[in-house]
């Protein structure tokens, strides 16, 4: 600490996916090797579960299981937005927003104890949470937090979208000190990094980052899709942790599916194809390169009993649902994948990155 006062970094972006929970893992992971402590606070969160009855924004469960701060896990996330929130605060603002702040500052003095730095991750960009009184732009500088905004790659519209989100925190007086683009592709990393370290620069912004795109972070597991469509699991309840790389609809002859078949594919289709199931599974059985991840029936249709008992015998994940085959893959596309504390891979992954292409010592610099 600096005259008993911790760094405050507040983690916002342009929208949702953007990258700023990979950010906050990896802030959070590199400082509290260069500083004696580190706290986190998630003020206001809208992705919530249950624990121990209390509703716990779900980075803020993450990041206790990974960091294992000793902060209380109900103060790193003291608002969590439930159903009907916004309408009981529209119903009564003037007596809920003083309760708001008032949790909020409460819990941040015990996130900040004792801690050289803490890290305060915001929900979406800027503007999110105004509808109650809570813009990010008001929760920074309620917690007079300096912040770095993350966006995702490309050159013309984050600049743009960082324009917009940088004028609401300087309206709230909140000092942006640098930005962090994130998900670029590979192959254009240095020419975006020089045109957007460029472009910020005019804005008076420091570029801290560019780092590339990762498909293995949007890689979802077997149970997240589960979960997602609502699906019941016929086998391989065992084997649910399985990552997807890709998604194969079997809506063709079953000497053609095999022919998409990838490694750690999930294969789409109707509960009645038996050939295609049969195909994919001795495809996975006879060929060492590719392991199956899943197979997603449709429909409501049932395999054969024969071909179902022998389905059941392999370590392929089996779920069924209801729905046609065209209705379940959009829901599949637009699945919003986080990262879980069960996955170490992932976590490993994201810090690393952080660490690699992140200045991480201009940004401490920064923060004082």
């Amino acid at each position: 600490m600096i005259n008993g006062i911790e760094k405050r970094l507040f983690v916002a972006a342009t929208s949702q996916n953007d990258g700023k929970t990979t950010c906050t893992l990896g802030f959070l992971d590199a400082y509290r090797n260069m500083s004696k402590s580190v706290g986190f606070i998630k003020p206001v969160g809208q992705r919530y579960v249950l624990v121990d009855g209390q509703t716990i924004d779900e980075d803020s469960v993450l990041v206790q299981q990974v960091c294992a701060l000793r902060c209380p896990l109900k103060d790193m996330s003291p608002v969590a937005i439930e159903r009907n929130f916004t309408r009981q605060f529209l119903d009564d603002p003037e007596g809920v927003t003083p309760r708001l702040i008032s949790s909020i500052e409460a819990s941040f003095a015990m996130a900040a104890k004792d801690n050289d730095l803490v890290v305060i991750e915001g929900t979406g960009h800027a503007g999110v949470g105004s509808v109650f009184d809570l813009s990010n732009a008001r929760v920074a500088h309620m917690l007079k937090a300096k912040v770095v905004i993350v966006t995702l790659g490309g050159i013309g519209r984050p600049v743009d979208e960082i324009a917009l989100n940088h004028n609401l925190f300087e309206k709230e007086n909140v000092e942006v000190i640098g930005v962090v683009a994130n998900k670029i592709q590979p192959d254009k990393l240095e020419q975006t990094r020089d045109y957007l370290t460029r472009a910020f620069a005019r804005r008076g912004l420091a570029l801290l980052g560019a780092i590339p795109y990762s498909p293995r972070l949007t890689w979802p597991t077997v149970g997240q899709v589960a979960k997602a469509i609502h699906a019941t699991v016929l086998t391989g309840r065992q084997c649910l942790s399985n990552k997807i790389a890709d998604v194969v609809v079997g809506a063709m002859t079953a000497h053609n599916v095999i022919k998409f078949i990838k490694d750690k594919a999930l294969l789409v289709v109707p509960g009645d194809r038996d050939d295609v199931v049969l195909a994919a599974a001795t495809t996975d059985l006879l060929r060492h390169d590719i392991d199956l991840s899943g197979i997603i029936l449709t429909g409501g249709m049932q395999l054969a009993p024969q071909t179902r008992e022998l389905i059941m015998r392999t370590h392929i994940p089996v779920l069924v649902v209801d729905m046609p085959t065209y209705e379940t893959t959009a829901i599949l596309h637009d699945i919003t994948v986080k990262i879980l504390e069960s996955d170490a891979e992932k976590i490993q992954l994201a810090t690393s990155l952080v660490r690699q292409y992140v200045d991480l010592d201009k940004l401490w610099r920064l923060l004082s």
